[in-house]
């Protein structure tokens, strides 16, 4: 399971214990995933279930660059850009 960053969970505001997310890969594909909250430390973070399979399925390696866009609207997260690290 990875963690979505501090500032994400703040900015968007996932307030929930879990939390439904879609998201679109650059081909369109939506999953549906489940964002958990977690403590860590002060703050709070987010554990992303599925986001493994995500990343392999689309070529993502760790240290990859990820650009995104957020619809609140249906709660859609879409990658749009990927920049190789």
């Amino acid at each position: 399971m990875q963690r979505m960053s501090a500032n994400v969970v703040r900015i968007v505001g996932f307030k929930n214990k879990v939390y439904e997310l879609k998201v679109t890969n650059m081909n369109g594909k939506t999953i549906d995933m489940n964002l958990k909250r977690q403590k860590n430390g002060d703050g709070v973070r987010c554990a992303i279930e599925g986001w493994p399979m995500f990343m392999q399925e689309n070529g993502i390696r760790v240290g990859d660059t990820l650009h995104f866009r957020f619809l609140c609207e249906g709660n859609v997260l879409i990658l749009s850009q990927v920049d190789a690290g």
